[in-house]
């Protein structure tokens, strides 16, 4: 079914991840919290992470290139790089990580933009990623600026699956777990990744991200100004077993309660405690059903 096409295994990228963070280049709070309210994780990490607008105008091929690899692209990656995916990708480290490790995946072309749905190329790497750890991780994707994503290159994520989690029910193999009662509207679909190509994924996101657009185009917050090539704003989240759709309506409901697709499955990360309790004070179920498209 096609392997991953990097120069480090997977032990070697925890330990290039390590050495970055040890050297202060990636940051990363060892000590940070899981707090139970929805399941917030709170980690120093984010204190200094800045809150960044990617333009999204027709002259959008126009970015800061400072310390980049690729022309077209708004992500600084030197110093930061760990391997090649495929001849299409290439995976760094996060700077502002919470979890250990927290990669990035991103397009080798600098042009390809974050407010594209993903194609075969990107559902290839990724699933090369995830079918080759041994550990269990999740990618996900972050499409367009009302879907959380603070930069315009192209990119996804990936992490250590969290303990918990909304898709914490696509995990009982039998089928039998019901899913809980979340306030936004959301699309899966359980796979297995050793039995699918890059081919059946597309398949499968193309699915999800139809329904999830019958439900979302033109409202989100900044509909009026989405591009001619711009998917509906939405995240995606895939795992060895499942994929997720959400279509969103905005990133945040303010500076200081803003989710992206994790977020979405109840796993959100703050910098500080007062960030937790706006989030609380807002109404969580609430908060939500705002950020995605309500049932």
């Amino acid at each position: 079914m096609g392997s991953v096409n990097l120069d480090m295994d997977e032990a070697s990228i925890l330990s290039r991840f390590d050495d970055l963070v040890k050297s202060g280049v990636v940051l990363y709070d060892p000590e940070q919290e899981t707090i139970c309210h929805l399941n917030f994780l709170l980690t120093a990490a984010l204190v200094k992470k800045p809150t960044i607008q990617p333009q999204m105008a027709q002259n959008d091929d126009t970015v800061e290139n400072d310390g980049v690899r690729n022309d077209g692209s708004d992500i600084s990656t030197t110093g930061f790089e760990i391997g090649q995916v495929n001849d299409t990708h290439f995976i760094i480290a996060n700077k502002f990580c919470y979890a250990r490790p927290h990669l990035m995946l991103l397009t080798t072309n600098g042009y390809r933009r974050q407010y594209e749905p993903l194609d075969m190329s990107d559902l290839a790497a990724i699933r090369n990623i995830l079918s080759s750890m041994t550990q269990e991780y999740i990618a996900f994707f972050n499409c367009g600026r009302d879907g959380g994503c603070s930069r315009l290159h192209k990119h996804m994520q990936l992490i250590p699956k969290p303990l918990h989690s909304f898709a914490d029910f696509l995990d009982v193999e039998d089928g039998t777990a019901r899913p809980p009662n979340v306030p936004f509207q959301w699309f899966y679909q359980r796979l297995d990744i050793n039995n699918v190509d890059a081919a059946e994924l597309t398949r499968i996101y193309t699915g999800l991200l139809q329904q999830a657009t019958a439900v979302g185009q033109g409202k989100s917050e900044h509909a009026g100004l989405a591009l001619s090539n711009a998917a509906c704003p939405h995240n995606l989240i895939m795992s060895k077993r499942w994929m997720i759709v959400i279509p969103r309506r905005r990133a945040g409901i303010n500076k200081e309660a803003g989710a992206n697709a994790l977020g979405m499955l109840g796993v959100i990360a703050v910098a500080t405690s007062p960030e937790m309790d706006n989030w609380v004070r807002l109404g969580l179920t609430e908060s939500l059903r705002a950020l995605g498209v309500p049932k």
